[in-house]
């Protein structure tokens, strides 16, 4: 409502400027003078002149007269149901002289409400000692007043005297700076703790165990990284091994299915590297994406064809809001599958893979052990994107499916470092690669053997995902590296299938 008022002043305002100012050295009338703030600025001077002789009187009630009429005006035509609740303030002109006091400690401040809660207290006890005792006899129904002798204070403290005493004693409280956490020792028991005693001792960590002289200790420079956790990475990667044992996919495990094919699984898991290179998802979501499939297929016999797709892409809708950031609608999944399905199909498809799974997503995806296994290989960026393609190669064909992924890492490592060097298997894969990824170089040489022949067979494979992928310059296009095709990786084959 002062809005819409205000409008109209400066309107009124501008048709008075307009008006007067094409004359010059003309006085402003005086019934107006309350309505113009002030001309131009080259007129300042004269403007303030002009509104010291003004009548005070007049300029008020034409201001009040006006800004009644306004008032009324808009009230009747828009919101004369509408009643102001809100205080903006502008109505208010008072200003606020600052204090001529300077600001209170925190110790003048509290004294006088320490002072008032010792009067309190004190008040407080005087009318319980007071206060009557009733002491139960024989006789229930008989009661016998008791009085105590009670000293009584001879002076009240007077406020002023409170009001210091509360002052000395919070004077009397140290000031010490506080101790930093990382100064602070445990003590023995707490029994130290309540009596007393400051026997302090020193907490033992325990320490891991000491690495053999040949092995190199890749986490000795990530020490003053905390982001790293070079305390805890051996158990963590223990922890991981783990949890590859202790959910296994075995092999030959589409077995118990009378339709699922390992052909079908191969057009799936091809089709799904596409969905998850249009949805720029993390190379993350793709790994756990096979994994739940192949977990859910080995429990789950006889999925009909008709339902392999939808398996897959609700396998990818979790696998998504496990890792990613920013997770597409499922309208979006639905939409990639050229709507052969409905949003109900996938919330009911996904309430069921993961009741299947005991709601566990803890299985590790190769990618995690390939990260520490280039580190402890000291291997290039170049390195790192061929074995991501041998893995992820090694995910479409289903013959490789009960590998293990960390199996899975060793091995495409192991056949990135021997392709882009001229270096033999024995001087590649060294003591410090095999002790921090649990398996000799006899170990993995077959699947080195089953990766390499899937390399050389890709160009006459019907899957080409991930050969576009990795065709592309984020990755150095590493799928066509001349490497792939020489005679390194036919070698291998041949003294391998002799």
């Amino acid at each position: 409502m002062e809005i819409q008022v205000r409008r109209q002043r400066m309107v009124q305002i501008q048709d008075q400027e307009n008006v007067y100012s094409k004359k010059i050295n003309v006085v402003i009338p005086t019934k107006r003078q309350g309505l113009a703030v002030r001309g131009a600025l080259g007129e300042l001077n004269t403007n303030v002149q002009v509104q010291r002789d003004v009548n005070v009187g007049k300029v008020a009630v034409a201001a009040a007269e006006f800004e009644k009429k306004a008032t009324r005006g808009i009230v009747r035509s828009n919101y004369s149901h509408v009643q102001s609740k809100v205080n903006t303030g502008l109505a208010a002109k008072t200003v606020i002289q600052p204090s001529s006091r300077p600001p209170l400690r925190r110790e003048e401040s509290t004294a006088g409400l320490a002072a008032r809660a010792v009067v309190r207290t004190r008040a407080a006890l005087k009318d319980v000692q007071n206060k009557p005792h009733y002491v139960k006899e024989t006789n229930p129904l008989q009661a016998k007043k008791v009085t105590q002798d009670i000293k009584k204070p001879s002076k009240l403290i007077s406020l002023k005297d409170n009001a210091k005493e509360s002052k000395g004693l919070l004077r009397s409280i140290p000031k010490e700076p506080t101790e930093s956490l990382g100064k602070l020792k445990l003590g023995e028991n707490d029994d130290n703790v309540s009596s007393g005693k400051q026997e302090n001792v020193d907490v033992k960590i325990l320490s891991p165990p000491k690495l053999p002289e040949d092995i190199e200790d890749i986490d000795a420079s990530d020490k003053n990284s905390p982001l790293l956790m070079s305390i805890y990475i051996k158990d963590i990667y223990k922890y991981l091994t783990h949890l590859e044992e202790k959910y296994p996919i075995e092999e030959d495990h589409l077995r118990k299915q009378t339709v699922i094919t390992g052909k079908m699984r191969a057009t799936l898991i091809d089709w799904l590297a596409e969905v998850q290179r249009q949805f720029s998802f993390v190379l993350e979501t793709f790994h756990l994406t096979v994994g739940i499939i192949d977990r859910y297929l080995q429990v789950v016999p006889n999925v009909q064809r008709n339902q392999l797709q939808l398996v897959g892409v609700t396998a990818m809708f979790i696998a998504s809001k496990y890792e990613e950031i920013h997770v597409p609608d499922v309208s979006d999944f639905v939409y990639v599958t050229d709507n052969a399905y409905s949003k109900s199909d996938v919330f009911q498809c996904e309430r069921e893979i993961m009741s299947k799974l005991g709601f566990c997503l803890a299985r590790p995806i190769p990618l995690s052990f390939l990260r520490r296994f280039v580190k402890a290989a000291h291997g290039t960026s170049k390195n790192h994107h061929l074995a991501k393609y041998f893995v992820d190669l090694s995910l479409v064909e289903y013959s490789m499916a009960h590998y293990r992924p960390s199996e899975l890492a060793a091995s495409a490592i192991c056949l990135s470092l021997y392709l882009l060097s001229s270096k033999k298997l024995t001087e590649v894969w060294t003591p410090t690669l095999s002790y921090y990824s649990g398996y000799s170089l006899e170990h993995i040489v077959p699947i080195m053997v089953k990766i390499a022949k899937i390399v050389i067979s890709v160009d006459n494979s019907k899957h080409k995902a991930v050969y576009n992928m990795y065709s592309d310059t984020t990755v150095a296009k590493v799928s066509s590296l001349p490497q792939l095709k020489g005679d390194a990786i036919y070698e291998l084959t041949k003294i391998t299938s002799c």
